[in-house]
């Protein structure tokens, strides 16, 4: 088998080239992150996709494609395809190509033959279409046995692949009192899972300028990058100091697997990939809704990155997963369906529903009309003083008041919730989305919260966001029309 680096036409390149010469936007970026074996692949690709790699061995073209016009150039001819350090090897040669994010996909039916590195007992697992509980790694949460895929694997249809690479047994840190490994970044957080990618099986060449559909479910829509309206977004002009703009963009490059819906996600992602608990998921959140705001060179690079999130989010959603309200574990899930609706004109997107994660189940209008925080659940905690006291043992510390006059407890309320909201409300607002969001309990809960009437409040996720807000709250929408 011949290895060869990924040819530069590819369809994520191209697609990115087109938007990028539309606005002269940089299309191109890479973080060199290394993986567990210390390399970052023998290639890296043009666009999004992060270090990829693909094995060919033959240069014909594939047979019934769609024309050149709808797919940009025909396909590679593949017996194998890698992306951070998992590879895919097929039975056979198979047309291949990236998505817009770079992530692949295969025309099948196909035979995936096996998947590297090995599965072995409880570790490196793949599974097809996941949803609910998850068995990449018995160590993680919400962990199944028996819902892992085995190899060789025959699939035909649309389908999605996710595999995953497992942190070694020994912990490379701690977090808390729990075993922990290290973050893409040098943090410390609970997942045992390192990498994971994804490929998905198609029956036929995607456009060039294809997302990937959502990973979750059955259900696999199509969306394109020349559908989103960029006059639905912003460009507004920033604060004198920005954050670091590759920094940002590494935190969405690769692919958020998120369809734990139990506070066990915590130590269930995989730490290369995003991060684990909600309290830092939204903070990425808020500053990522936030920075693409501005008129930047990065701005639609990372608008395609976001609008991926949001159409794996809604496809969590419409496969039956969700985020509950609970702690400091679901923030920052609906903005990114917001955000992807609304620039796609998608109005299942643009407008998900209620009660998508904490903004929504955390946040409600009290007996004296004023909008307060806190999880509609039964709990001593809060009637105890906030305090583990007498008969009050133990208890959820995020409930409501049961007469609906005071916020709950600053437990959850001051450290991992409300200051990681007030990025995605200000994007909403900007974007004219408040009342696609369908929730207004939330936005005046976070107006109350940045104007210091909450105890403890006044805060958000970055000195950024807050003076993003102090600057643009007020301001009208400045964005255009759409279809």
């Amino acid at each position: 088998m011949l290895r060869t680096p990924a040819l530069p036409a590819t369809a994520a390149a191209l697609a990115l080239a087109m938007i990028a010469s539309c606005t002269g936007g940089s299309g191109s970026t890479s973080d060199g992150s290394s993986g567990p074996d210390g390399t970052t692949g023998s290639a890296t690709t043009t666009g999004s996709s992060g270090p990829s790699q693909v094995d060919t061995s033959t240069g014909s073209d594939p047979d019934g494609t769609a024309s050149s016009e709808d797919t940009g150039p025909e396909p590679q001819q593949a017996s194998s395809v890698s992306q951070y350090g998992i590879t895919w090897t097929f039975d056979g040669t198979y047309p291949v190509g990236q998505y817009v994010t770079g992530d692949w996909w295969v025309v099948g039916p196909v035979t995936i033959e096996s998947v590297s590195p090995d599965p072995t007992d409880g570790r490196n697992g793949s599974m097809l279409d996941p949803v609910g509980s998850q068995d990449y790694d018995d160590r993680a949460g919400n962990h199944e046995a028996g819902l892992r895929v085995s190899f060789p694997l025959t699939v035909e249809g649309t389908h999605s692949l996710v595999s995953s690479i497992s942190h070694p047994e020994e912990p490379e840190c701690t977090n808390g009192s729990s075993d922990a490994w290290l973050t893409y970044d040098g943090d410390c957080q609970r997942g045992p899972i390192h990498t994971q990618a994804i490929l998905t099986i198609v029956d036929q060449a995607p456009p060039a300028d294809a997302f990937r559909p959502p990973y979750a479910g059955p259900d696999k829509p199509s969306h394109r990058a020349s559908d989103v309206c960029w006059d639905a977004l912003p460009k507004l002009a920033g604060p004198a100091e920005l954050p670091d703009a590759e920094a940002l963009l590494r935190h969405v490059e690769r692919p958020w697997v998120d369809h734990l819906g139990s506070w066990v996600m915590q130590h269930g992602c995989a730490t290369h990939n995003m991060y684990c608990y909600g309290r830092e998921i939204g903070n990425i959140v808020a500053q990522l809704a936030t920075y693409v705001l501005l008129d930047t060179p990065q701005q639609q690079t990372l608008a395609i990155r976001l609008i991926q999130l949001g159409i794996d989010n809604h496809g969590v959603l419409q496969a039956g997963g969700g985020w509950p309200g609970d702690g400091g574990h679901f923030n920052g899930r609906k903005l990114p369906i917001v955000l992807a609706g609304s620039l796609l004109g998608d109005a299942a997107m643009a407008s998900p529903g209620l009660d998508v994660g904490n903004e929504d189940r955390m946040t409600y209008y009290g007996s004296d009309g004023i909008a307060r925080w806190g999880r509609d659940c039964d709990s001593c905690y809060f009637a105890s003083g906030c305090d583990y006291a007498g008969a009050c043992m133990n208890g959820a510390k995020d409930c409501r008041d049961p007469a609906g006059l005071e916020d709950g407890c600053a437990d959850y309320r001051n450290c991992c919730t409300s200051v990681t909201w007030v990025g995605e409300a200000l994007a909403v607002h900007a974007m004219g989305q408040r009342q696609a969001w369908g929730h207004d309990a939330f936005f005046d809960y976070v107006d109350r919260w940045v104007a210091g009437d909450v105890d403890g409040g006044g805060g958000a996720s970055s000195d950024f966001v807050l003076e993003m807000w102090s600057m643009y709250r007020d301001a009208a929408p400045t964005v255009g029309g759409c279809r």
